[in-house]
């Protein structure tokens, strides 16, 4: 990487280019197996320019979310490609644990230091420290593991796109759609996907639906069966796969399981979903305390941050990572950017939108790229 600008237009075209499926053009990938001592040895994907480079790369080490694909989704690969296009070293660590919808987030910050240490030994890697990526769950998981790392000049910086900050909100918006923007309750359909994996790890562990253990396993199935068969969560494609799962839930339980999976078209309801939002909450939050940055803050200081929303995500709202920025401003140089580019604009002014929007989209991996300046 030269310079953030003229490397943000090399991520620019890189992400243009390998919108298709691998091989990419222009970007070599390996996949390795990461060992420390006795630890248990983790399986990763490396990323880097096709072109080989006397000098050391700017090192990235990217966490992927809650998902079955894990570094094989298409989005990851697509951004580490890009990563790869504008002059980095991209290491995609495999979190079998989040693959298979556990919510744990231990694994996610084993592998993430694993990495981490392993790229910063890799000689063809620049000295001074990686920058963590963390998307969706892997979000918190990076800023949370980034001041130890840092403190070891393992880490130089964080950059999280499509993260969280309150998993109150986060829980609240799953179930009802609903979050609150300038003062007001805003609605936005959201992705079924999300709220089955939060019941599948939650929903048995609410002190009065232990009962409910083969209804959180149905879920995790179903959403399993989601990104194994690519189907959209919300979709009429899946309603065939809910019928089948649903099959494998007792009868007093099949109630419950139709609130969190109705039919494609419909939405839980609300008042239940009021009700429950809250309890799983604790439940979260009991079982796996540090899914949530602490609110109050260890003194240890944080490396740059950069984050990135988009504002249709229907997973999680892009007023979480406002609320992210706002936590962070007092111990870090953290900056947040929301956009709405991949968004479908309507009317006379969509074209002037879009371009304001690219703007501002190009402006925010300018600023993640420039976490290597220096």
């Amino acid at each position: 990487m030269t310079n953030p600008t003229f490397d943000a237009l090399r991520y620019v075209r890189g992400w243009v280019r390998n919108a298709s499926p691998p091989p990419f053009r222009g970007v070599f990938t390996q996949d390795i197996e990461i060992r420390s001592g006795g630890d248990e040895a983790i399986q990763a994907r490396r990323y880097r320019p096709a072109s080989r480079s006397r000098r050391p790369l700017p090192g990235w080490v990217m966490l992927h979310g809650a998902t079955r694909p894990g570094p094989d989704h298409g989005a990851i690969v697509r951004f580490a490609a890009a990563l790869a296009s504008a002059g980095g070293d991209v290491l995609v660590p495999d979190v079998r644990a989040w693959r298979s919808l556990d919510l744990d987030p231990a694994p996610a910050r084993r592998a993430l230091a694993l990495a981490a240490r392993h790229h910063c030994a890799d000689a063809g890697v620049r000295p001074g420290g990686v920058v963590l990526v963390g998307l969706s769950f892997g979000c918190p998981q990076a800023i949370i593991a980034a001041p130890e790392l840092a403190a070891e000049g393992l880490v130089r910086g964080v950059l999280g796109y499509g993260g969280y900050h309150s998993l109150e909100n986060t829980v609240r918006f799953a179930l009802t759609g609903q979050f609150e923007w300038r003062e007001r309750i805003e609605y936005l359909r959201p992705d079924p996907y999300g709220r089955w994996v939060i019941a599948a790890n939650y929903l048995h562990r609410i002190p009065g639906y232990e009962g409910a253990e083969d209804m959180s396993r149905a879920l995790g199935r179903l959403a399993a069966l989601a990104g194994d068969h690519g189907f959209m969560a919300w979709e009429p494609s899946s309603d065939p796969y809910k019928a089948e799962v649903v099959k494998s839930v007792s009868a007093p339980n099949r109630e419950l399981f139709r609130f969190f999976a109705p039919d494609s078209a419909q939405d839980p309801d609300p008042r239940r979903a009021e009700e429950l939002a809250p309890v799983l909450v604790e439940a979260a939050r009991a079982t796996h305390p540090e899914l949530e940055l602490p609110r109050v803050p260890d003194g240890r200081s944080l490396p740059p941050i950069r984050l990135i929303h988009g504002r249709q995500d229907h997973l999680i709202p892009f007023t979480e990572t406002l609320a992210l920025e706002r936590h962070l401003r007092r111990r870090a140089d953290v900056d947040a950017t929301v956009t709405d580019l991949l968004a479908h604009s309507r009317g006379s002014g969509a074209s002037v939108a879009r371009l304001r929007e690219a703007m501002r989209f190009f402006a925010a991996i300018r600023g993640a790229l420039a976490l290597h300046a220096g």
